[in-house]
């Protein structure tokens, strides 16, 4: 299951959390202001706050026990402990943060490259099979799918074009293209002189329309005006 925009922002929002946290850890662990028997003070609550960001992060990307965590009970207090020991376990309290920034960051990568590569696939490929002024929507659909079977994509599996028809406020809605597996619908507009306004009003009723009816999460916008052409993608709030 592919993770939602929203999600996305949870996950970033993590990943600069846990970044604030490791810095601060290692500023603690190279500073030489303090006197070694006081530095590693808070060694023990930063065990707690460790435990926390890696319990937020294994539901984040829904793993069962992959990240390490801190005995609580089992860590001294400050006064039942000496200092070699303190710093021992912050070191391993920054390592295993470095460990859930680097999963966070894999899964951010792997997220994003899912839709910048069609992104950038349709929009370096376009081009170069259309040849004339495109007259009509269906004729930059066509090149479109060309592109889409030619990059080894199969229809009915990887996706569908037009299917799933509905009705919304007493207007039919066909879908251009529905990619399942990436939870993304493609909207190709037409954008023809004197018709800007009337193109921002459809994608602001696609989304609407889609928003109540369809189990997406994206969409893709593609405008084409002439030669030149703009792609937009946005979430569908649920």
């Amino acid at each position: 299951m592919k993770n939602s925009l929203e999600k996305n922002r949870e996950i970033r929002v993590l990943i600069s959390q846990i970044k604030a946290f490791c810095d601060t850890i290692h500023e603690i662990l190279v500073s030489t202001n303090t006197i070694e028997s006081d530095r590693y003070s808070g060694f023990k609550d930063m065990t707690v706050v460790y435990n926390d960001l890696a319990e937020r992060t294994r539901l984040l990307l829904n793993v069962s026990d992959m990240f390490y965590t801190f005995n609580i009970d089992e860590i001294p207090a400050w006064r039942d402990s000496v200092w070699p020991v303190q710093k021992k376990i912050l070191e391993q309290v920054y390592i295993s943060g470095k460990m859930l920034l680097a999963s966070l960051e894999e899964s951010m990568d792997f997220v994003d490259d899912e839709f910048d590569n069609i992104e950038n696939f349709l929009q370096s490929r376009l081009r170069t099979v259309i040849f004339q002024k495109p007259e009509k929507e269906v004729e930059v659909q066509n090149a479109i799918e060309s592109l889409l079977l030619g990059r080894g994509l199969a229809k009915g599996v990887d996706y569908d074009r037009e299917s799933g028809k509905f009705e919304f406020s007493g207007k039919e809605y066909i879908p251009d293209f529905i990619m399942p597996k990436m939870s993304l619908c493609i909207e190709v507009k037409l954008l023809k002189e004197g018709r800007k306004s009337r193109i921002i009003e459809e994608i602001s009723a696609d989304m609407t329309a889609y928003k109540k009816n369809m189990t997406v999460n994206y969409m893709l916008f593609m405008t084409w005006a002439l030669f030149k052409m703009r792609l937009s993608l946005k979430e569908i709030s649920k």
